[in-house]
């Protein structure tokens, strides 16, 4: 109604306030007209949903953090879609990235994934908290580790990857539970998905997946795990899926990956 009534041009939006949106009843692309441009995240399949179902044509897919006073990396509105949707654009002026590898600590180059640092519009540190953690967060030289996953492209522009600790190390070898969640967001039966892992004592970690259909939608497992291997290799397909009602989110729509492990660790099967 606020759109419509105020003929909005912007929107800041996340993957479950979009769906939201579009669930509603009354829900007509007239509505939302006026909307032209505005910031998201998400895997592909959310930023194309913004840019074509809500008819945010120059929708910018963003990275950023509240230590960088918000975002860091931006793609420009008139990039193509295709663009757009598969990296989270280049850095802002005055802002530098760079991936470093988080195991020999080295500097990474274009296309290898490792820890996202960037330096520029940065908090001087976190009130309170020790000298020894802020060393640990902020680098001599004036960076700050994000803990997120990442890989600069040729381009220079940045393809976020997940989190470094919600990584679920299965059979030895590191999964990104994104990955996993953007390949089965592709399946037309499913609105929303959530990764984690369980310990196992065989695997070390076995992945599981929270998965919320579509309205009116009936995915099974199988027909799920099928879909999955068509698009990622073997290890990562989910060794269990769930099919649920709803996944825990924030008040403003990000999945709670500390919430999703509690309740996958707390599960009989």
């Amino acid at each position: 109604d606020i759109i419509e009534r105020q003929g909005c041009t912007g929107f800041y939006t996340l993957p479950a306030m979009t769906s939201a949106l579009l669930a509603e009843p009354d829900f007509s692309l007239d509505r939302t007209k006026t909307l032209r441009t505005g910031v998201t995240i998400g895997a592909p399949q959310d930023v194309r949903r913004t840019a074509e179902e809500l008819g945010i044509s120059d929708i910018c897919n963003i990275y950023g953090s509240t230590e960088g006073y918000g975002n860091c990396c931006v793609t420009p509105h008139d990039w193509p879609l295709e663009q757009r949707i598969q990296c989270q654009g280049p850095p802002l002026p005055g802002v530098t990235v760079r991936i470093r590898d988080p195991e020999t600590g080295g500097l990474l180059g274009a296309g290898e994934v490792g820890e996202i640092e960037f330096s520029g519009y940065l908090t001087p540190g976190y009130a309170g908290d020790s000298a020894q953690h802020n060393a640990n967060v902020f680098t001599a030289d004036g960076f700050f580790r994000t803990g997120d996953l990442g890989a600069l492209n040729a381009d220079g522009s940045l393809g976020y990857a997940g989190r470094l600790s919600e990584i679920i190390k299965s059979s030895g070898i590191n999964v990104s539970p994104v990955e996993v969640e953007e390949a089965m967001q592709q399946h037309p039966d499913v609105a929303l998905v959530g990764v984690t892992g369980v310990e196992d004592a065989v695997k070390g970690e076995l992945i599981v997946a929270y998965v919320v259909a579509r309205p009116g939608a009936a995915p099974t497992p199988d027909t799920l795990r099928q879909h999955c291997r068509t698009l990622l290799s073997a290890y990562k397909t989910p060794a269990r899926i769930i099919l649920t009602d709803s996944l825990p989110l924030t008040a403003t729509g990000k999945l709670m990956r500390r919430d999703l492990r509690v309740m996958a660790a707390a599960a009989q099967y």
